[in-house]
């Protein structure tokens, strides 16, 4: 089974969406708040085999094998 593609655009959005208009905050500390939660989120996605650092959709969630045809990753490390 494969993951969703990462969308940082739309996860940006729906940060920046939150904080304004549930939470109140001002535009400028919304978006900071979104980028560094976008920015950790990518972070997590990232196979943190020093030799393949491909996002966690290139990998098989099963079996974590890397889909990237010339990548030696055997697993998708967290």
């Amino acid at each position: 089974m494969l993951e969703k593609q990462f969308n940082p655009e739309m996860l940006y959005n729906r940060v920046v969406h939150f904080y304004i208009d549930k939470k109140g905050y001002s535009k400028d500390k919304a978006n900071e708040i979104a980028q560094a939660v976008v920015q950790k989120e990518a972070q997590r996605r990232i196979c943190k085999n020093k030799n393949c650092k491909h996002f966690s959709h290139d990998h098989i969630r099963n079996s974590e094998t890397c889909l990237v045809e010339d990548c030696e990753c055997g697993e998708f490390t967290k």
